[in-house]
């Protein structure tokens, strides 16, 4: 098992990982966890953090199909793993995101 941390940022981070939030539950499956979305808000930036515990690169789909549906609406997502590996979503970095996801679901960095 993996586990890492999903921001979501932008004007409507708050709707937009609780959106998330369900995708991802589902794509975890029963073995998996999604915590509660939680808001952190300064005055420049809303950031909406949900934490992850998964198995197998399904999630790493989910998540960049997720943010190619909302990008265009300002939609930021970033992915945080444990050793501190910052993937910032963009195009094309869906590759990235699967190989360092499988990597953190199966220890090996």
């Amino acid at each position: 098992m993996g586990n890492a941390t999903v921001e979501v940022s932008g004007a409507q981070a708050a709707r937009w990982a609780a959106e998330l939030r369900v995708a991802l539950a589902e794509a975890v499956g029963p073995e998996g966890s999604v915590s509660p979305v939680q808001v952190q808000r300064s005055a420049e930036v809303v950031i909406a953090v949900i934490g992850l515990v998964f198995s197998g690169v399904e999630v790493a789909k989910t998540i960049t199909e997720w943010w190619s549906s909302r990008r265009r609406e300002g939609a930021a997502v970033t992915v945080l793993l444990p050793d501190g590996t910052r993937i910032e979503l963009a195009e094309g970095s869906q590759a990235r995101l699967e190989i360092t996801m499988r990597q953190d679901d199966t220890g090996q960095h």
